[in-house]
Protein backbone atom coordinates (compact mmCIF):
# COMPACT_ATOMS: atom_id res chain seq x y z
CA UNK A 1 0.00 0.00 0.00
CA UNK A 2 1.01 3.56 -0.58
CA UNK A 3 1.63 5.82 2.46
CA UNK A 4 2.57 9.50 2.83
CA UNK A 5 5.11 10.85 5.31
CA UNK A 6 3.68 13.63 7.47
CA UNK A 7 7.12 15.26 7.73
CA UNK A 8 8.54 15.36 4.22
CA UNK A 9 5.23 14.76 2.34
CA UNK A 10 6.84 12.06 0.15
CA UNK A 11 5.06 8.78 -0.56
CA UNK A 12 6.45 5.30 -0.08
CA UNK A 13 5.34 1.67 -0.31
CA UNK A 14 4.70 -0.31 2.88
CA UNK A 15 2.94 -3.55 3.78
CA UNK A 16 2.03 -2.85 7.43
CA UNK A 17 0.45 -0.35 9.76
CA UNK A 18 1.88 1.15 12.87
CA UNK A 19 5.04 3.18 13.58
CA UNK A 20 7.80 2.93 10.97
CA UNK A 21 10.62 5.01 9.55
CA UNK A 22 10.13 7.05 6.39
CA UNK A 23 12.62 5.81 3.74
CA UNK A 24 13.04 9.39 2.47
CA UNK A 25 13.64 11.51 5.65
CA UNK A 26 14.06 8.86 8.33
CA UNK A 27 11.39 10.37 10.58
CA UNK A 28 9.05 8.10 12.49
CA UNK A 29 5.61 7.88 10.85
CA UNK A 30 2.52 6.43 12.50
CA UNK A 31 0.13 4.72 10.09
CA UNK A 32 -3.20 4.08 11.75
CA UNK A 33 -5.03 0.81 11.02
CA UNK A 34 -8.55 1.73 9.82
CA UNK A 35 -9.89 -1.64 10.96
CA UNK A 36 -8.60 -1.30 14.55
CA UNK A 37 -11.18 -0.40 17.26
CA UNK A 38 -11.16 3.26 18.28
CA UNK A 39 -9.20 4.09 21.43
CA UNK A 40 -11.23 4.60 24.63
CA UNK A 41 -12.43 8.12 25.16
CA UNK A 42 -10.33 10.15 27.52
CA UNK A 43 -12.01 11.03 30.81
CA UNK A 44 -13.47 14.52 30.81
CA UNK A 45 -11.13 17.15 32.15
CA UNK A 46 -12.70 18.99 35.07
CA UNK A 47 -13.03 22.71 34.46
CA UNK A 48 -10.44 24.90 36.05
CA UNK A 49 -11.50 26.19 39.39
CA UNK A 50 -12.75 29.73 39.08
CA UNK A 51 -11.53 32.34 41.54
CA UNK A 52 -13.53 32.35 44.70
CA UNK A 53 -16.26 34.94 44.45
CA UNK A 54 -16.83 37.22 47.43
CA UNK A 55 -19.42 36.04 49.94
CA UNK A 56 -22.96 37.14 49.30
CA UNK A 57 -23.04 39.17 52.51
CA UNK A 58 -19.82 41.05 51.70
CA UNK A 59 -16.15 40.98 52.61
CA UNK A 60 -15.10 41.50 56.25
CA UNK A 61 -12.74 44.34 57.04
CA UNK A 62 -9.22 43.34 58.11
CA UNK A 63 -10.06 44.61 61.59
CA UNK A 64 -12.75 41.94 61.89
CA UNK A 65 -9.95 39.36 61.48
CA UNK A 66 -7.78 40.89 64.21
CA UNK A 67 -7.60 37.59 66.14
CA UNK A 68 -6.01 36.06 63.03
CA UNK A 69 -3.91 39.01 61.81
CA UNK A 70 -3.05 40.57 65.15
CA UNK A 71 -4.70 43.69 66.54
CA UNK A 72 -2.12 46.24 65.39
CA UNK A 73 -1.67 44.81 61.89
CA UNK A 74 -5.42 44.47 61.36
CA UNK A 75 -5.96 48.04 62.58
CA UNK A 76 -3.29 49.53 60.30
CA UNK A 77 -4.55 47.65 57.25
CA UNK A 78 -8.12 48.76 57.93
CA UNK A 79 -7.05 52.36 58.50
CA UNK A 80 -5.13 52.47 55.21
CA UNK A 81 -8.10 51.12 53.27
CA UNK A 82 -10.74 53.28 54.96
CA UNK A 83 -8.71 56.50 54.93
CA UNK A 84 -6.86 56.24 51.63
CA UNK A 85 -9.04 54.01 49.42
CA UNK A 86 -12.56 54.49 50.78
CA UNK A 87 -14.50 53.60 47.61
CA UNK A 88 -12.58 50.35 47.17
CA UNK A 89 -12.94 49.58 50.88
CA UNK A 90 -16.62 50.34 51.44
CA UNK A 91 -18.05 48.90 48.19
CA UNK A 92 -17.75 45.17 49.08
CA UNK A 93 -17.69 45.64 52.86
CA UNK A 94 -19.78 43.38 55.06
CA UNK A 95 -22.14 45.51 57.14
CA UNK A 96 -23.07 42.99 59.84
CA UNK A 97 -19.83 43.39 61.87
CA UNK A 98 -21.08 46.39 63.83
CA UNK A 99 -19.19 45.41 66.99
CA UNK A 100 -15.83 45.58 65.21
CA UNK A 101 -16.94 48.79 63.50
CA UNK A 102 -17.67 50.48 66.82
CA UNK A 103 -14.43 49.22 68.37
CA UNK A 104 -12.39 50.59 65.45
CA UNK A 105 -14.14 53.96 65.55
CA UNK A 106 -13.92 54.32 69.33
CA UNK A 107 -10.23 53.35 69.38
CA UNK A 108 -9.40 55.81 66.59
CA UNK A 109 -11.30 58.75 68.01
CA UNK A 110 -10.00 58.06 71.52
CA UNK A 111 -6.38 58.11 70.39
CA UNK A 112 -6.95 61.36 68.48
CA UNK A 113 -8.70 62.90 71.49
CA UNK A 114 -5.92 61.85 73.86
CA UNK A 115 -3.27 63.47 71.71
CA UNK A 116 -5.29 66.66 71.36
CA UNK A 117 -5.82 66.75 75.13
CA UNK A 118 -2.12 66.26 75.85
CA UNK A 119 -1.14 68.93 73.34
CA UNK A 120 -3.63 71.28 74.96
CA UNK A 121 -2.21 70.50 78.39
CA UNK A 122 1.30 71.27 77.20
CA UNK A 123 0.16 74.55 75.72
CA UNK A 124 -1.69 75.31 78.94
CA UNK A 125 1.46 74.63 80.94
CA UNK A 126 3.33 77.07 78.75
CA UNK A 127 0.59 79.66 79.28
CA UNK A 128 0.76 79.15 83.05
CA UNK A 129 4.50 79.75 82.97
CA UNK A 130 3.86 83.05 81.23
CA UNK A 131 1.18 83.88 83.82
CA UNK A 132 3.56 83.07 86.64
CA UNK A 133 6.17 85.39 85.18
CA UNK A 134 3.57 88.15 84.94
CA UNK A 135 2.42 87.64 88.53
CA UNK A 136 5.95 87.86 89.76
CA UNK A 137 6.16 91.34 88.26
CA UNK A 138 3.23 92.53 90.37
CA UNK A 139 3.81 94.70 93.50
CA UNK A 140 4.72 92.98 96.72
CA UNK A 141 1.91 92.22 99.13
CA UNK A 142 -0.15 90.23 96.66
CA UNK A 143 1.79 86.97 97.13
CA UNK A 144 -1.16 85.19 98.75
CA UNK A 145 -3.50 86.08 95.93
CA UNK A 146 -0.94 85.18 93.31
CA UNK A 147 -0.30 81.80 94.94
CA UNK A 148 -4.05 81.12 95.08
CA UNK A 149 -4.45 81.94 91.38
CA UNK A 150 -1.60 79.64 90.37
CA UNK A 151 -2.92 76.81 92.56
CA UNK A 152 -6.44 77.18 91.15
CA UNK A 153 -5.29 77.17 87.53
CA UNK A 154 -2.98 74.17 88.08
CA UNK A 155 -5.65 72.15 89.90
CA UNK A 156 -8.34 72.96 87.36
CA UNK A 157 -6.12 72.12 84.43
CA UNK A 158 -4.94 68.81 85.89
CA UNK A 159 -8.49 67.76 86.72
CA UNK A 160 -9.69 68.75 83.26
CA UNK A 161 -6.96 66.75 81.52
CA UNK A 162 -7.73 63.61 83.53
CA UNK A 163 -11.45 64.04 82.97
CA UNK A 164 -11.00 64.39 79.20
CA UNK A 165 -8.74 61.34 79.01
CA UNK A 166 -11.21 59.19 80.94
CA UNK A 167 -14.27 60.45 79.08
CA UNK A 168 -12.77 60.19 75.58
CA UNK A 169 -13.86 56.58 74.81
CA UNK A 170 -17.41 57.18 76.03
CA UNK A 171 -17.75 60.42 74.09
CA UNK A 172 -16.36 58.68 70.99
CA UNK A 173 -18.96 55.90 71.23
CA UNK A 174 -21.74 58.42 71.80
CA UNK A 175 -20.56 60.54 68.87
CA UNK A 176 -20.50 57.59 66.47
CA UNK A 177 -24.02 56.50 67.42
CA UNK A 178 -25.44 60.03 67.32
CA UNK A 179 -23.91 60.95 63.97
CA UNK A 180 -24.90 57.59 62.49
CA UNK A 181 -28.47 58.31 63.54
CA UNK A 182 -28.38 61.82 62.10
CA UNK A 183 -26.95 60.70 58.76
CA UNK A 184 -29.40 57.82 58.54
CA UNK A 185 -32.37 60.11 59.13
CA UNK A 186 -31.08 62.36 56.35
CA UNK A 187 -30.73 59.33 54.05
CA UNK A 188 -34.26 58.21 54.88
CA UNK A 189 -35.56 61.68 54.04
CA UNK A 190 -33.79 61.42 50.67
CA UNK A 191 -34.88 57.80 50.11
CA UNK A 192 -31.26 56.72 50.15
CA UNK A 193 -30.99 54.00 52.81
CA UNK A 194 -31.93 50.71 51.11
CA UNK A 195 -29.52 48.62 53.24
CA UNK A 196 -30.62 49.85 56.64
CA UNK A 197 -28.99 51.41 59.68
CA UNK A 198 -26.17 48.86 59.93
CA UNK A 199 -24.73 50.12 56.64
CA UNK A 200 -24.76 53.72 57.87
CA UNK A 201 -23.26 52.78 61.23
CA UNK A 202 -20.52 50.80 59.47
CA UNK A 203 -19.60 53.83 57.39
CA UNK A 204 -19.51 56.26 60.32
CA UNK A 205 -17.43 53.89 62.44
CA UNK A 206 -14.76 53.15 59.84
CA UNK A 207 -14.78 56.74 58.55
CA UNK A 208 -13.41 57.70 61.96
CA UNK A 209 -10.06 56.89 60.36
CA UNK A 210 -10.07 60.51 59.19
CA UNK A 211 -10.03 61.74 62.79
CA UNK A 212 -6.62 60.18 63.39
CA UNK A 213 -5.03 63.17 61.69
CA UNK A 214 -6.12 65.07 64.79
CA UNK A 215 -3.26 63.32 66.58
CA UNK A 216 -0.81 65.47 64.61
CA UNK A 217 1.02 68.03 66.79
CA UNK A 218 -0.86 70.95 65.29
CA UNK A 219 -3.74 71.67 67.71
CA UNK A 220 -6.79 73.21 66.11
CA UNK A 221 -5.70 72.84 62.49
CA UNK A 222 -5.19 69.08 62.75
CA UNK A 223 -8.62 68.66 64.32
CA UNK A 224 -10.24 70.77 61.59
CA UNK A 225 -8.53 68.85 58.77
CA UNK A 226 -9.45 65.56 60.43
CA UNK A 227 -13.11 66.56 60.64
CA UNK A 228 -13.22 67.55 56.97
CA UNK A 229 -11.50 64.32 56.00
CA UNK A 230 -14.01 62.38 58.10
CA UNK A 231 -16.95 64.04 56.34
CA UNK A 232 -15.49 63.17 52.94
CA UNK A 233 -15.03 59.54 53.99
CA UNK A 234 -18.60 59.42 55.28
CA UNK A 235 -19.98 60.74 51.99
CA UNK A 236 -17.98 58.30 49.87
CA UNK A 237 -18.79 55.44 52.22
CA UNK A 238 -22.52 56.11 52.23
CA UNK A 239 -22.60 56.13 48.44
CA UNK A 240 -20.77 52.81 48.19
CA UNK A 241 -22.32 51.00 51.14
CA UNK A 242 -25.92 52.15 50.72
CA UNK A 243 -25.63 51.84 46.90
CA UNK A 244 -26.87 55.38 46.26
CA UNK A 245 -25.58 58.13 43.91
CA UNK A 246 -22.73 60.30 45.11
CA UNK A 247 -24.89 63.42 45.00
CA UNK A 248 -27.48 61.94 47.34
CA UNK A 249 -24.77 60.68 49.72
CA UNK A 250 -23.06 64.09 49.87
CA UNK A 251 -26.39 65.81 50.42
CA UNK A 252 -27.23 63.50 53.32
CA UNK A 253 -23.78 64.15 54.81
CA UNK A 254 -23.81 67.93 54.57
CA UNK A 255 -27.53 68.59 55.06
CA UNK A 256 -27.51 68.28 58.89
CA UNK A 257 -24.64 70.77 59.19
CA UNK A 258 -26.35 73.15 56.76
CA UNK A 259 -29.52 73.02 58.88
CA UNK A 260 -27.52 73.69 62.05
CA UNK A 261 -25.88 76.71 60.42
CA UNK A 262 -29.26 78.04 59.31
CA UNK A 263 -30.68 77.61 62.81
CA UNK A 264 -27.72 79.41 64.38
CA UNK A 265 -27.93 82.24 61.87
CA UNK A 266 -31.66 82.50 62.51
CA UNK A 267 -31.16 82.57 66.27
CA UNK A 268 -28.73 85.46 65.85
CA UNK A 269 -30.64 87.34 63.17
CA UNK A 270 -34.12 87.24 64.74
CA UNK A 271 -33.25 89.27 67.88
CA UNK A 272 -31.29 91.74 65.77
CA UNK A 273 -34.19 92.21 63.36
CA UNK A 274 -36.62 92.50 66.27
CA UNK A 275 -34.47 95.21 67.86
CA UNK A 276 -34.22 97.08 64.60
CA UNK A 277 -37.98 96.85 64.16
CA UNK A 278 -38.63 98.50 67.52
CA UNK A 279 -36.52 101.43 66.41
Amino acid sequence: MLARCAHCQNTFETDRFGVQACPHCGQQVHLADPSAPPPPAAPPVPPAASPASPPADGVPAPFVRRSELGFFHAYVETWKLAALRPAEFFRPLRISDTGSTLLFGVATMTVASWFQTLYGALMGAAARNVLEQMLRQMPRGAEFGNAWILKWTSTGTAFGVVAQLVAAPFLALLGILVFAGIFHVALLALRGAPRGFDATLTVVGYAAAGHLIGAAPVPGLASLVGSVWWLALVAVGLAETQRVPQGKAWTATLLPFALICLCCCGAIAIPILAALGRH
